[in-house]
């Protein structure tokens, strides 16, 4: 930022420009996959979030109401879904769409998408980095057929968690069995104990077929500290237990991503009224996660929040270095002032 213009001007700079939401994230997209080093497996999450919207403001496009798992309460606001890539070292917000519900969609004289229709939409576009091993990641609520159906047409394989009232069978011609009915008779000497990222887990595998989906492995999992319990499927056979639960654990990337870019980068603090807008600014927030993600390879740091304290000493020493070379120039104090914006 230059150093003394109207804060109109971000404004104006999101709202009264050409560029796309769509060019932003593929300019994010681009860099990683240029700077990224080879790795043979990449992680695709998918998820959504809820932007709240206090007061539900009167003219801003969009507007729904939306459940919130995080506040188990349903609230008004957008709803935006998203993607993100784990690979090798880069995880990064890689794509994003606004979800609006029929009433909305049909008030706008837009086309109506599912979450389901977005999340399908992800997977048909989405550009490996090269030829690694890709795993769709998705929790409880995106385990569908069509999802299921969509990643085997690009021969990408899915782990994703199963809500307790799915149906399986063991043998395609056997009958059907609810998970939460078969965890219920199993013993505790049918779990086999394994440790992953230094939790202990009680595993019960299944080799099993599931309608949409064919054979598939799943996972009956109950973390030891607290017994809480999931259901995860594989339809990657191949990979072990613990490579399972520790391949599902990265899905937690894409929540802590929105948790930052809720609280510390102001994801959702937009006063636009145009749809438009609204993708342009939270284009721009996925864009400085990117960037602070970029600085953290870079300086070899463990978390982004190391990057954003990184950055905002680096501006502090860019702020003394200017009212250095402003005093050595001879400049007045009062024109100092003015210059850092900050005169009387």
């Amino acid at each position: 930022m230059v150093g003394g213009t109207d804060v109109s001007n971000d404004i104006k700079f999101i709202r009264n420009t050409e560029w796309t939401k769509d060019e932003l994230m593929n300019a994010n997209r681009l860099y990683f996959k240029s700077t990224a080093g080879y790795s043979k497996t990449g992680f695709y999450i998918i998820d959504d979030s809820v932007l709240e919207k206090a007061g539900k403001p009167k003219h801003m496009e969009g507007l729904g109401w939306h459940y919130s798992h995080s506040k188990s309460k349903t609230i008004c606001g957008h709803c935006i879904v998203s993607s993100h890539y784990r690979y090798g070292e880069i995880s990064f917000p890689y794509d994003f769409a606004m979800y609006r519900t029929e009433a909305e969609a049909r008030k706008s004289k837009t086309e109506f998408k599912t979450k389901i229709d977005i999340a399908k939409e992800f997977i048909d576009t989405f550009e490996p980095f090269s030829n690694e091993k890709v795993y769709v990641l998705i929790d409880s609520w995106y385990t569908s057929k069509e999802i299921l159906a969509s990643a085997e047409a690009r021969n990408f394989k899915v782990i994703g968690g199963l809500k307790s009232n799915r149906t399986f069978k063991l043998r395609e011609s056997g009958p059907k069995h609810s998970l939460s009915a078969y965890a219920k008779n199993l013993r505790n000497a049918s779990f086999e104990e394994i440790i992953v990222g230094g939790a202990a887990y009680l595993v019960r595998r299944i080799d099993c077929w599931i309608s949409g989906a064919g054979n598939v492995v799943i996972l009956i999992s109950k973390r030891k500290k607290d017994g809480s319990r999931c259901f995860i499927l594989s339809t990657d056979r191949s990979l072990s237990n613990e490579d399972i639960i520790r391949y599902y654990g990265y899905r937690w990337d894409i929540e802590t991503g929105y948790l930052y870019c809720k609280d510390r980068l102001g994801l959702g603090h937009y006063q636009m009224r145009k749809m438009k807008a609204i993708e342009k600014y939270c284009a721009l927030i996925f864009s400085a996660f990117c960037y602070l993600e970029a600085l953290r390879l870079q300086n070899n740091q463990t978390s982004i929040g190391q990057s954003r304290r990184c950055f905002k000493l680096r501006r502090r020493r860019e702020f003394v270095d200017k009212v250095a070379g402003l005093v050595r120039r001879g400049i007045p104090l009062k024109k100092i002032y003015m210059e850092l914006n900050i005169a009387a």
